[in-house]
């Protein structure tokens, strides 16, 4: 029985959780380094410029991420050492690629700068602002989130698979994005279905454990406010987790018979 594009984002999902289960504790340190690194030390004080430092050397952390996945998924444990030693192979493609985010990076930075400064201008203030201002700002902000997601949406294309095609299967940095393309094209109906439902789930399970911690705050007060910064952050940790897992399944589903191509030393 052939399977439905719906069907095959739901085994993303299952296939997803299911390894995300096998060592949870070592997947949520994996994300929070990732989050510490990519996330946190770039917003400090005086290390913005980490920010750009951050985005060169992102698809080499995904590309090592992704690996351990493959490696407890295909030997049932993981061996960090032998995927850097394999990494290290592949590090020029990946940094290339790193390098060309920072770029599309900027340059829709660039496009979009004027709506930015437009936005922080009209931004509301202490003193506040007039419904209808309100409403405009709002609507001005709804519009340049917009406008940023889709001129995000080729990058996140490019880059979904292409990070595990150089580090994987050797592929060089134009053919590897070209495939990533491809590959996100193709499988954009289960991509979608998988997305919602892991999403969808998520918010289900936030909203049931906030249910709790709402009904034990009326209770005991002080528990709302210690909890409910706790549960955010670990909600984040999981997701994060997930989304490595979903990427390496997904990659592994669309690139199965994909050829390997010797790396160049």
């Amino acid at each position: 029985m052939t399977e439905t594009n719906s069907q095959r984002g739901m085994r993303w999902v299952k296939e997803s959780l299911a390894l995300f289960k096998t060592q949870p504790h070592i997947w949520m340190l994996c994300s929070l380094a990732y989050i510490f690194i990519f996330m946190v030390l770039p917003s400090l004080p005086l290390l913005g410029f980490l920010g750009m430092v951050s985005v060169v050397i992102w698809p080499v952390c995904m590309a090592w991420i992704v690996m351990l996945y493959r490696q407890v998924d295909m030997h049932g444990e993981m061996s960090p050492g032998d995927a850097w030693q394999h990494l290290k192979l592949h590090l020029k493609p990946l940094l290339l690629l790193g390098a060309s985010c920072l770029i599309y990076a900027v340059l829709a930075t660039y496009l979009l700068s004027s709506e930015l400064a437009s936005l922080i201008s009209h931004a509301p203030t202490k003193a506040g602002m007039s419904d209808s201002h309100m409403t405009k700002f709002l609507e001005n902000a709804l519009s340049f989130i917009v406008k940023l997601l889709l001129l995000l949406l080729p990058l996140f294309i490019a880059t979904w698979f292409s990070p595990m095609l150089i580090a994987l299967n050797g592929y060089p940095l134009v053919k590897a994005i070209k495939s990533s393309i491809a590959g996100m094209l193709q499988y954009t109906v289960p991509m979608g279905v998988a997305w919602l439902v892991m999403m969808l789930g998520m918010l289900v399970v936030m909203l049931g454990l906030g249910l709790v911690i709402g009904i034990l705050g009326v209770l005991i007060p002080t528990v709302t406010q210690l909890l409910m910064p706790l549960l955010v952050f670990i909600a984040l940790l999981v997701i994060n987790a997930l989304m490595f897992a979903f990427q390496y399944i997904s990659y592994k589903d669309a690139f199965r018979a994909a050829p390997q191509v010797e790396a160049s030393v």
